[in-house]
């Protein structure tokens, strides 16, 4: 009986935010769940990825050890001054071996020596999302910001994860939604507004 419970990772009951439910949905290991938002609510107001980062914050209230690969920026003078390469990024922002940090660089396709500020957008994603995934069994993320081809890497690498017994909550933009998801370990929820009817 025991063995059941085993692989659930995170449990949402269904809520409400701000008059938008939010489905109950169950998190296992080695699965994904896609969260699909509209652009905007009824009242044509911006919704996106506002209402992300509160349903992000809303699943680090239930779990607190729910990471989100968060875009990083480099703002300390000295960071300005003497710009970071993936390999200080890595082994000192993250503490990331060395080993395990040239073979999250040789994934996504980027030198150690890089500087992390000339990274493109989708690289810089992949590099944190790489790091989480590294260092927790599931994460949240999301694909805004990522152009077409960009999604395509980033869905790959997170597959790559969620093969090896991982989970993550991905957050991503409702008018992108496919009709099937690229992988079948991806389950999708669509969030839809009140008065507004997505097929």
């Amino acid at each position: 009986m025991g063995t059941i419970m085993t692989n659930s990772i995170f449990h949402n009951k269904e809520f409400e935010l701000n008059g938008i439910s939010v489905p109950e949905f169950e998190l296992k290991s080695g699965n994904l769940i896609r969260i699909y938002i509209p652009n905007f609510d009824s009242e044509n107001q911006p919704l996106g990825f506002d209402l992300t980062i509160e349903l992000i914050k809303h699943f680090q209230n239930i779990k607190s050890d729910f990471p989100w690969a968060k875009n990083y920026r480099q703002n300390s003078i000295v960071e300005l001054l003497n710009p970071l390469t993936v390999e200080k990024y890595l082994i000192n922002k993250m503490r990331i071996e060395k080993l395990t940090a040239e073979k999250i660089a040789d994934e996504i396709g980027i030198k150690l020596i890089d500087k992390f500020e000339y990274l493109n957008f989708t690289n810089k994603k992949a590099l944190i999302i790489k790091v989480l995934f590294e260092k927790n069994e599931c994460i949240m993320l999301d694909y805004y910001g990522v152009d077409a081809i960009g999604i395509g890497f980033l869905e790959k690498l997170v597959n790559s994860e969620i093969k090896k017994g991982k989970s993550a909550i991905a957050f991503d933009r409702l008018e992108f939604k496919a009709d099937n998801e690229p992988y079948e370990n991806i389950k999708p929820i669509k969030i839809t507004v009140p008065n507004t009817v997505y097929n």
